[in-house]
């Protein structure tokens, strides 16, 4: 579904980040780590605070695009570089894998394949 700015609705969710909503391009999100009762979101170009739980978060994003891998990490499957059991490399940053995420990650991997 096209908005009136042309993109799709699911190509951008609108964050809180100090009292201003921000707009987040999902292509350009790497990844969501927990803070406590905050989320970081790591972008292409910066990273923000928002207040947030991960439960809330991942509900919000598109659950073919992202997938929670750790307890305190939720990853853009897309910028999914390399994996082990243990955890997951993107461009320049590893991130732990939950040994009971290992099958999610392998099977959503194999679906956004099969879905490009």
């Amino acid at each position: 579904m096209r908005n009136e700015e042309g993109f799709d609705d699911e190509d951008f969710i609108f964050v809180k980040s100090n009292l201003k909503k921000r707009k987040v391009f999902l292509s350009e999100l790497k990844y969501i780590e927990a803070l406590g009762d905050y989320v970081k979101l790591v972008t292409e170009h910066d990273s923000l605070v928002v207040l947030s739980t991960m439960k809330a978060f991942e509900q919000l994003l598109p659950e073919d695009r992202f997938l929670r891998i750790h307890k305190s990490y939720i990853v853009n499957l897309d910028k999914v570089q390399r994996y082990n059991s243990k955890q997951i490399e993107l461009e320049n940053q590893s991130l732990p894998l939950s040994r009971n995420r290992k099958t999610d990650l392998v099977e959503a991997l194999a679906a956004a394949a099969g879905n490009n």
